[in-house]
């Protein structure tokens, strides 16, 4: 069976071509469940409908809908997760903003390959008004959040009746959903890991609470609750390479947990200028497991980032939120990559 050479295939063709009423043929291909037709008719249905090239009207079916089957995505442009002058090398910042936007859009078009979400709509971030993403054109909206500038645009969007989900925040607005990486619980797996090598002097390196950053905040309370847990007390926080080699120099410190792979990287390096090795005078671990974390300090062990499983994840509850489930947050685990920068407390004690 052959379709026609030009012109759209009616469902009245499919429908005669198959021995069935018109209607029978659009519950079929509408794929409801609540429209129950038997297995063999629903398949000889089908059949027929890709043999004669059958196309369905997406137009005429968001008009009865109310749905156009497209998700929205913006981009809020990731900052560097740390100061440029912290390595002197803007282009260092530059490879991570990149290496996590890519990550993240790996993730949702993976989903929407899996989940069949026909189209995917990219917003530029920026202080877009509120209106640009009510126009109908999106039956929902996957904000990725850049957690050094604030989530302005969620605050803007709250109590619309708009579907959103938040990626890479837990401070969302009630009545919408979230996905994040567990900052808190990736951060406790560094520490354990120093802990179990015998350190029980384990410094923070990085802003933690003092930046404002909800992500550096989370890492210092995970860094600080694991050592309570193995009922140690924590150091002050550093961010300073000198203070950070005269620590070491005076045995008040034996092991770093950086609060990203890019300061634990400027970690190395001031150490490494003042003459000391890692992991033989120090141990060192990282958060991120950024692209090229295995060239840091002869390859860099830190917590693993999952970027693109949480946008992954992000997608599955917008698709929840609009099959009319409530909103939900989730937090996506990370896991150790332990390469060489971490070993025995040279001390033993």
């Amino acid at each position: 069976m052959k379709g026609p050479e030009a012109g759209r295939v009616s469902i009245k063709a499919v429908a005669a071509a198959s021995g069935v009423s018109p209607a029978t043929v659009s519950k079929v291909l509408s794929g409801r469940a609540e429209y129950p037709v038997r297995t063999e008719t629903a398949e000889r249905v089908r059949q027929v409908a890709r043999e004669l090239g059958y196309v369905p009207d997406v137009a005429a079916r968001n008009l009865r809908t109310r749905q156009t089957g497209q998700l929205g995505v913006v981009l809020e442009a990731v900052g560097p997760s740390e100061p440029d002058n912290l390595l002197g090398e803007p282009e260092a910042s530059r490879a991570v903003s990149r290496t996590f936007d890519g990550a993240i859009m790996a993730g949702l078009s993976g989903a929407a390959r899996e989940l069949d979400v026909p189209a995917l709509v990219v917003y530029p971030g920026g202080q877009q008004l509120a209106r640009t993403y009510l126009d109908g054109r999106v039956d929902g909206l996957l904000v990725s959040c850049d957690p050094l500038r604030g989530h302005d645009l969620l605050e803007r969007l709250s109590g619309t009746a708009l579907p959103v989900v938040a990626l890479w925040s837990e401070q969302v607005p009630p009545g919408m959903g979230a996905a994040d990486v567990d900052h808190a619980g990736g951060a406790a797996q560094a520490v354990n890991h120093l802990l179990e090598l015998g350190h029980t002097r384990i410094a923070f390196y990085g802003g933690g609470q003092a930046s404002g950053v909800e992500h550096f905040q989370r890492r210092e309370a995970g860094y600080r609750g694991a050592l309570a847990a193995a009922g140690l007390t924590a150091l002050p926080p550093l961010h300073d390479g000198t203070a950070l080699v005269e620590a070491v120099r005076r045995g008040t410190v034996t092991a770093v947990f950086a609060e990203t792979d890019l300061g634990a990287a400027a970690a190395f390096q001031a150490l490494s200028g003042a003459g000391l090795s890692v992991p033989q005078d120090v141990s060192l671990i990282g958060f991120d497991d950024i692209q090229g974390a295995e060239y840091i300090a002869g390859g860099l062990s830190t917590v693993y980032h999952p970027a693109a499983e949480m946008a992954a994840e992000g997608v599955r509850l917008l698709l929840e939120q609009l099959a009319g489930h409530p909103p939900r947050q989730v937090l996506l685990p990370t896991r150790l990559v332990l390469r060489d920068s971490t070993g025995p407390n040279p001390g033993g004690d």
